[in-house]
């Protein structure tokens, strides 16, 4: 095979994503599919996706030749692209016509090589097309050109149509031609991304990609983390071909890796056969990864990759920690003038962070990222780089920092159908686990009304193709946190990060009041853009009779 791939039992998790990705390739028969854009963080498994949607392609059907490639950062002259991208394109559309995998493990053919085999087959349209490649090879566009077009002209030579899927896709733009890197290169994707028979499916990079000027209208699909279950499954699984049985994970760490596989692999990978498998042997196997592990040479390459110079990458470190620590959310500019001064550069190291995966930078605000693991990575690697700690009191004060995430309170995710009165139902469970945990009834009745406000809110702004909204209810010790999140359009104002109140809201009675009402309930309000669309997230501090005993008390009431 081209690329390495999990067995099927082995895949965890995407029982919808998959199957919804399979059901739109097959539309490119009827020439109706939509070029698409698998968004998501890193490591969450968007590769995995690609590779499995092509072998099911591949041999589970007959009428839709897939082609997958991984553009590298080691093919990036536009005449080496071209040449690879052709010979890849041929040599898996020849083997899908006798599903023979061999052929697709062919290494270093030569385009000489491929053509014979091509005319052996009787396959006349590759051999045209590879004679038409050779004759442009002193022609970097020429070339580039036919090299794209060709799943366009496979369709429209023998009337199979191709779903093309281009991993790492925000690459293509450093095309070279003469060693210089030329964006403007990704516009002859023009034409074979309006070909409706050739439909393409993109990944890679999402804060990149979303900058590129793409045409062919690509519908976002954004590939969500494992749920508890899955990811504890996966693990499971792992640990189990290594030869380590156990009964089940622990759950506190499986929350910590946020239902990313790749940290889920990682982990699996650092634990050892012989150990005794405690939790606090996980813990351990979690450290070693972040200090020395894959986890850590993923992460730390990256860095490198965008910062290849050291006293940059020491900048980005110290700006990331500063972020991380202080939660602050402020304007992009606002962030370069607090945290880097009067650095020339301070914008372009933002944009580097941004597009790294480092940070995020919607609405105008730079914000850290919810990846819990990328920042406990930063922490330790600020630690090793500029405060100069050695790995013993960095282990001792990570693994003392996540002790305090064992026993973080409760939390419970629902989804619920965007439909009239959702909110109702909302507000009912938020009361019934209210009570379990003994929160006061004043303070359940005002966190409902803030919830209400912010489900109604989610119901008259969503749209897109997920139809529900997704709620996580957390119940800490000293407060109460309650997650509003569905797809909708940006509605957020850049530069504060505030809903925006348009003209027409703005002449309609009664509109505007339910952030007014949020604000009013709940301590603390703030809205974020997601992968699925539009996050609200309300806080309320806890006061528990028992506090409220002890303040009188010591006030002599």
């Amino acid at each position: 095979m081209p690329f390495m791939t999990l067995t099927e039992k082995d895949f965890f998790g995407r029982e919808e994503e998959l199957p919804n990705l399979y059901r739109r390739a097959l539309d490119t028969k009827k020439g109706i599919a939509q070029n698409i854009f698998l968004s998501g963080p890193r490591g969450i498994g968007k590769t995995e996706i690609l590779k499995q949607l092509f072998i099911r392609l591949f041999w589970r059907q007959d009428e839709i030749v897939p082609f997958y490639y991984s553009v590298s950062n080691a093919i990036l002259s536009a005449a080496d692209f071209s040449r690879d991208f052709l010979i890849r394109f041929v040599s898996q559309r020849l083997a899908f016509e006798k599903k023979e995998q061999a052929l697709l493990s062919l290494e270093a053919v030569s385009l000489r090589g491929l053509s014979s085999l091509a005319e052996a087959r009787g396959a006349l349209w590759a051999r045209e097309l590879l004679d038409r490649y050779g004759l442009s090879s002193a022609e970097p566009i020429d070339s580039l050109r036919i090299a794209l077009n060709a799943p366009l002209q496979s369709t429209l030579s023998t009337g199979k149509p191709v779903v093309v899927m281009i991993d790492e896709f925000q690459r293509l733009n450093g095309l070279q031609i003469h060693d210089i890197a030329d964006p403007g290169l990704v516009s002859l994707l023009e034409v074979p991304l309006s070909f409706k028979k050739a439909s393409h499916l993109i990944a890679g990079s999402d804060a990149e990609i979303r900058e590129m000027s793409l045409s062919g209208g690509f519908a976002k699909l954004t590939v969500q983390p494992l749920g508890p279950e899955e990811a504890s499954s996966l693990l499971l699984s792992l640990l189990q071909a290594r030869g380590i049985a156990i009964d089940a994970t622990p759950h506190a760490l499986v929350h910590h890796l946020g239902g990313n596989p790749f940290y889920l692999r990682c982990i699996a990978t650092a634990l050892r056969p012989n150990e005794t498998f405690g939790e606090e042997a996980f813990w351990s196997a979690y450290h070693y990864e972040i200090m020395n592990g894959r986890l850590y040479l993923y992460w730390s390459s990256l860095l490198k990759t965008f910062f290849p110079d050291l006293s940059r990458r020491k900048d980005a470190l110290e700006l990331l920690h500063k972020i991380y620590s202080s939660g602050a959310t402020p304007p992009l500019q606002k962030a370069s003038d607090d945290f880097l001064g009067s650095d020339a550069n301070a914008e372009a190291l933002l944009g580097a962070l941004h597009h790294a995966g480092f940070a995020r930078g919607e609405f105008g605000v730079f914000r850290a990222p919810e990846d819990r693991v990328l920042r406990d990575f930063i922490d330790c690697l600020y630690m090793k780089e500029i405060l100069g700690k050695s790995s013993r009191d960095i282990e001792t004060e990570l693994l003392a920092r996540l002790s305090g995430t064992k026993e973080k309170g409760v939390s419970f995710e629902i989804a619920l159908p965007r439909l009239k009165e959702s909110e109702l139902v909302a507000a009912r469970c938020f009361e019934q686990m209210g009570k379990n945990l003994h929160i006061s009834e004043d303070m359940i009745g005002q966190i409902q009304m803030a919830l209400i406000e912010a489900c109604i809110n989610a119901i008259e702004h969503g749209d897109g193709e997920d139809g529900n909204i997704h709620l996580v209810l957390s119940f800490m010790k000293d407060r109460v946190e309650v997650s509003v999140e569905s797809p909708g359009r940006e509605f957020i104002v850049r530069e504060t990060g505030e809903p925006f109140t348009g003209q027409e809201h703005a002449e309609t009675p009664g509109r505007g009041w339910g952030i007014k009402l949020m604000k009013r309930f709940a301590d603390s309000v703030r809205f974020e853009k997601t992968d699925r669309g539009t996050r609200v997230i309300l806080i309320k501090n806890i006061r528990r009779p028992e506090d409220i005993h002890k303040e009188g008390a010591a006030n002599g009431e």
